[in-house]
């Protein structure tokens, strides 16, 4: 290639993990605001009509991007230039259609999914959202074509765009409402339009950043071998359905599960709007804190799933281990301390953010710490067995994990005394659920399962060492200098304590920092054999 620039497994698994959090720092800015500004009854407006959106997306777009980008690899690495250009010309064609029906059924559907979903009020919000699904299946298209060719820069941009559209005009949008007198409902679909608005803008850049691209973009073509179009068609499709099953049962799922939170609330007592109180405490603050780590994890599974595809199809199996085993060590020096955080730190962290609903968000927090070791360990097995070509592996694992989630909330969420807190219990249950599953199927069904596990005793000493320190300072720190500088202070010291404990028990490996921009002066300065 000539223009496009290829990275390296860890280097683009380190841009996309960046600006990953970087947008998740910008959602929260969005929606510790938000959520301030409409409160929790419009909050939960708000989510219903996101969530809905998110499964409509993904059940209809899921599984492509990820299949684009394998085939993507696969044909690249094979030197099939000329067949690379043609999957991004096949899959336009099957992604534009799939969101312009998606669209349509989700505008149309509005009104029946609002009267079932008990949440009438949430009606303007689902129409202003609609037109977002046709804007995220374009923009997958590119996404998953540059992923292929191992460039994060597209994808990590066009989130960024996203993002700041929806930080800044959703809620300038909310607050116009608001201060017009334009209610709360049309507060909700103000700000849920500021997202519709960052998936155009985001779409544009990404086509017109291509077409700039395509006159100098020069792939190899040793092999000038290429399927017809309906064999491209047949080959995505047979990538994408499985995949596509797995995040269409776990989006259901959760779908499912937030009409079940609801009805249950009600069963017990709880009027319409304490339940979208207590709903809005769950999923706005404690599962919002809880993904904003896990974008790290995303944007590690981002950049492996076509650097093991490539390796699986050059048949250099020992490359794609190698691979698995850095994108397992990276995780847990990620996924352990931020659970750490999450359990000592989590009244700190909430009341630093809201304004409300800290003690009902906090214990919530608290057990999402736990969930996360498990969504993270989830996530990156699900995307070693995609790459691996068992994509249709995680579907059982996902059906499991979604059973037990929603047996589970149904009979917690049911008792008074527990009532909201079960959701967090059931997340847990259901992605431990999914983790061993998957981990059994690496090592059972594929040939790149990863022979270091003992490397994982390293960041867990660290996070737990980190644990302990923060469980000791923050009552000092926050006698002093209050709860919520306290908070900060205490952050930033844990960071510093994780670092240290990970340089003490030789926690960084030299094969990974060697592929990061500066590996060897950075591995030089960490004194790294």
């Amino acid at each position: 290639m000539s223009k496009i620039q290829k990275q390296s497994f860890i280097e683009g698994a380190l841009i996309m993990a960046i600006a990953n959090l970087v947008v998740k720092i910008i959602g929260a800015f969005f929606k510790i605001p938000l959520a301030n500004l409409l409160g929790d009854e419009a909050s939960g407006m708000f989510t219903v009509a996101y969530n809905f959106y998110s499964a409509l997306v993904v059940v209809s777009t899921a599984g492509l991007p990820v299949a684009v980008s394998r085939m993507v690899a696969e044909a690249n690495s094979r030197g099939r230039g000329r067949e690379v250009e043609r999957i991004l010309k096949v899959a336009f064609r099957v992604f534009i259609l799939i969101g312009a029906v998606s669209m349509v059924i989700m505008f149309l559907g509005a009104k029946p999914f609002v009267n079932w979903q008990k949440t009438p009020s949430a009606y303007y919000a689902v129409l202003a959202i609609s037109p977002a699904v046709f804007f995220v299946a374009l923009m997958s298209v590119y996404r998953g074509f540059y992923q292929g060719l191992s460039n994060m820069v597209p994808t990590a941009i066009s989130q960024l765009i996203e993002a700041l559209c929806k930080l800044f005009l959703g809620l300038g949008l909310a607050w116009f409402a608001l201060k017009n007198g334009y209610g709360l409902e049309m507060a909700a679909a103000g700000a849920i339009l500021g997202v519709t608005i960052g998936t155009v803008l985001g779409s544009a850049y990404v086509v017109l950043r291509h077409r700039r691209a395509k006159e100098t973009m020069s792939l190899s073509d040793f092999d000038p071998t290429t399927r017809k179009d309906s064999e491209l068609v047949r080959s995505l499709i047979m990538i994408a359905i499985p995949i596509l099953l797995g995040s269409a049962v776990l989006s259901l799922t959760n779908f499912l599960d937030m009409t079940l939170v609801y009805r249950r609330l009600s069963d017990i007592g709880f009027a319409e709007s304490k339940a979208n109180a207590l709903y809005g405490n769950y999923s706005l603050k404690a599962l919002s804190i809880m993904t904003m780590p896990q974008t790290l994890i995303v944007g590690v599974t981002t950049s492996l799933i076509p650097a093991i595809a490539a390796a699986c199809a050059a048949k250099d199996y020992d490359k794609a281990r190698r691979n698995t085993e850095s994108a397992y060590r990276l995780t847990s020096m990620m996924a352990f301390p931020c659970a750490a955080g999450m359990i000592t730190m989590a009244w700190p962290v909430i009341n630093l953010l809201f304004s409300e609903g800290v003690d009902t968000a906090a214990p919530l927090l608290r057990t999402l710490g736990v969930a996360f070791l498990f969504v993270s360990l989830a996530s990156m097995s699900t995307a070693v067995l995609q790459a691996a070509g068992r994509e249709r592996l995680p579907v059982i694992s996902t059906v499991a994990g979604g059973i037990v989630k929603l047996v589970t909330n149904y009979i917690l969420i049911g008792i008074p005394s527990i009532n909201i807190a079960g959701a967090p219990i059931g997340t847990t249950m259901c992605y431990a659920t999914i983790a061993i599953f998957n981990i059994v199927f690496v090592y059972t069904k594929t040939e790149i399962g990863p022979k270091q596990w003992y490397v994982i005793w390293k960041p867990l000493v660290s996070a737990v060492v980190m644990g302990i320190v923060a469980t000791l300072l923050w009552p000092v720190v926050s006698g002093v200098l209050g709860a919520k500088l306290g908070a900060l202070v205490v952050i930033c010291l844990c960071v510093v304590v994780y670092f240290a404990m990970m340089l003490i028990v030789k926690g960084f490996y030299k094969d990974d920092i060697l592929m990061l921009p500066k590996g060897a002066k950075i591995a030089r300065v960490l004194r790294l054999k």
